[in-house]
């Protein structure tokens, strides 16, 4: 059975971000360049709180929610903060790529996926710090169940635990 059969290419509903998708200007960064997606994330105002519904007195002064710049989560950092960020960064899409082509095998397969195996205990705990961090600049629940305004859930899948 093929992968397409379960997921649709992303940014559609029900896809897999790839790797690339993960930076450092977080999902701020990237719903400022894709701003048809913005409306998925309306209902999360401790994310996004500029993100307001429509209602009729903001259509009636031109409020257009595409048109809202959302500041990025991760701001003012030291050098050595930055890089730890980026380091963080780094191991998270390492282990990203390397899990979600585990997933899609499996689905596609129905072999059990062989998820990275970390090569150091070092490397597990810097892994697990950086997953906060991750999820704080790409919220994973927002992005699997944020709706937009007629109820379409956008189902965005991390395809391994986490």
């Amino acid at each position: 059975m093929s992968v397409s059969t379960f997921f649709s290419t992303f940014p559609s509903t029900n896809s897999i971000p790839p790797v690339c998708f993960y930076n450092m200007q977080g999902l701020a960064g990237w719903l400022n360049n894709n701003p048809t997606f913005k409306d998925y994330f309306v209902n999360y105002n401790n994310l996004f709180p500029t993100l307001l519904p429509m209602t009729s007195s903001l259509s009636s002064i031109g409020y257009n929610i595409q048109n809202v710049p959302l500041a990025p989560v991760v701001t003012n950092l030291s050098q050595h903060q930055a890089q730890i960020y980026n380091d963080q960064l780094t191991l998270f899409r390492t282990v990203y790529a390397f899990n979600s082509n585990a997933y899609l095998n499996y689905v596609s397969s129905g072999k059990t996926p062989v998820y990275y195996r970390f090569q150091t205990y070092a490397e597990l705990m810097n892994f697990k710090a950086a997953v906060p961090l991750i999820n704080k600049m790409y919220p994973f629940d927002a992005m699997a169940n944020g709706q937009n305004e007629v109820g379409s859930t956008l189902g965005w899948v991390v395809p391994f635990p986490l």
